[in-house]
């Protein structure tokens, strides 16, 4: 029984790291990328919600503004959540008959900013974005262009994470392999319009498909695709769609928010009515199931690896296997107390690694524990500056 679990553990996890990948790109092969079609360019509703980006906010007007789109197709919302800086006060420094900011006092959290924003949106398609990540200039237009094809019903743009200065000690290689291990999921689940999840800080849909969020909601943006999916509507990826985000200073500085965003992964479970009625949506479900879900529980499949290759060490295989994970973890240990090793990637990777599942344990803890709170902190991506959390 030990050893039957050891390979149920072993297989689910290399199902999720290298067979969903693997079976995801075979059974895409055949299938070519969806394109937008150029020129297609309904009005557009760009919504910002912002709490304390005093630093952002007046730039974030000024680039979402001033992409390359139709004027007179364009309105802008900003949604100051509760803000005790001058967010709000550079919002409205900005004068523009295409800008909305609205003053939010008593901070109610992001899904909250969102459905105030959403009643002031006249445009067809709603584009979201954090106040901190900026557009490319075609980036709306390329977003815009794939809601010609009346399936589409939502479509994820590509995020870059780029260092702040030239000398920035930022730490990109283990991002560096998620985001890429994730983008090209997300690709070939475009291939099938049924991309799982967008890119928060940069996606596209429908205003009559976006339904009220919930209060106290965390993951908005998983939320409001994933309804769009499980409606039957196409959600897609454009990796021309794209804008910039400052790259983490550390993964230490990161990790509050990852535990937040893994809070946010288990309390939106419930309400993904197609998880429990997977005949309904058979597509979505497995692609949710192998590329999300598996991925959330990954921190139990390496507890049940750890503990079972332990009470088979008297076998050669799994103390061999045993020995592998303790030294992988041992390198995880270096990385977190030699913040210099952390640049060698042996270190890097199993210390990056490491910390997201733990995120994901603790953030499962915190959900069914105390619970996550709805509001938000902003992460200052710059570690030289001292503010933010």
């Amino acid at each position: 029984m030990t050893a039957a679990l050891f390979w149920l553990f072993a297989l689910l996890f290399g199902y999720v790291y290298a067979g969903y990948p693997l079976l995801l790109w075979l059974a895409t092969l055949a299938r070519m990328p969806r394109a937008g079609t150029p020129g297609y360019q309904p009005r557009v509703s760009i919504l910002i919600a912002a709490h304390n980006e005093q630093a952002w906010i007046h730039a974030k007007i000024r680039n979402a503004l001033e992409v390359d789109y139709p004027a007179d197709r364009l309105q802008v919302i900003v949604a100051s959540d509760g803000s005790s800086d001058d967010t709000l006060a550079l919002a409205q420094s900005v004068q523009d008959e295409r800008l909305i900011v609205l003053d939010i006092r008593e901070r109610g959290g992001k899904a909250n900013a969102l459905n105030q924003a959403l009643a002031h949106a006249d445009g067809d398609i709603v584009v979201f974005t954090d106040a901190n990540v900026f557009f490319q200039p075609q980036a709306v237009a390329r977003l815009a262009a794939h809601f010609a094809d009346p399936a589409c019903g939502c479509v994820s743009g590509r995020v870059d994470l780029q260092p702040m200065n030239d000398d920035d000690t930022g730490e990109p290689l283990g991002e560096g392999f998620y985001m890429r291990l994730e983008r090209f999921l997300q690709a070939r689940e475009s291939r099938l319009d049924t991309l799982v999840g967008t890119d928060g800080a940069l996606f596209a849909a429908r205003r009559e498909l976006v339904e009220p969020l919930p209060a106290g909601l965390i993951l908005d943006d998983f939320l409001i695709a994933t309804r769009i999916a499980a409606a039957g509507h196409a959600v897609r990826y454009e990796a021309a769609a794209r804008a910039m985000e400052r790259v983490p200073a550390s993964v230490a500085q990161e990790f509050r928010r990852k535990v937040r965003i893994a809070a946010g992964c288990f309390q939106v479970l419930p309400q993904l009515g197609f998880l429990r009625r997977p005949w309904q949506r058979p597509r979505l479900w497995t692609l949710f199931v192998s590329h999300k879900l598996l991925r959330w529980l990954s921190p139990w499949l390496l507890a049940g690896l750890l503990v079972t290759s332990a009470l088979l060490a008297g076998q050669a295989l799994y103390a061999a296997a045993l020995g592998l994970q303790l030294a992988l973890y041992a390198l995880a240990v270096i990385g977190w107390w030699c913040p210099g090793c952390r640049h060698w990637l042996p270190v890097y990777v199993p210390y990056y690694f490491a910390a997201v599942n733990l995120a994901f344990a603790l953030g499962l803890w915190r959900q069914l524990t105390v619970g996550q709170p709805v509001t938000w902190e902003r992460v200052d991506r710059d570690a030289r500056s001292g503010t933010g959390t």
